[in-house]
């Protein structure tokens, strides 16, 4: 799966990255980028901007992971 976002909005990657287990995205200002295991993988990325941006999309997904584990309870 293959989606293309126009601006670095973490959160709504973040909801895309969730709902599909493995797959990329690119975003036009930076680039092509994978994910796999729920994950943004920063492995290949060298920019230390872009490892920001990607942690910064791991965060909104283990920020996600963790309300839908408190809403269950």
């Amino acid at each position: 799966m293959n989606r293309s976002f126009q601006e670095h909005q973490a959160l709504k990657i973040a909801r895309y990255i969730r709902n599909y287990y493995r797959g990329s995205f690119y975003v036009e200002q930076s680039g092509p980028f994978h994910f796999e295991a729920g994950r943004a993988c920063c492995s290949d990325v060298e920019n230390i901007r872009w490892k920001k941006f990607l942690a910064q999309i791991n965060k909104e997904i283990r920020k996600m992971n963790s309300l839908s584990m408190v809403a269950a309870n």
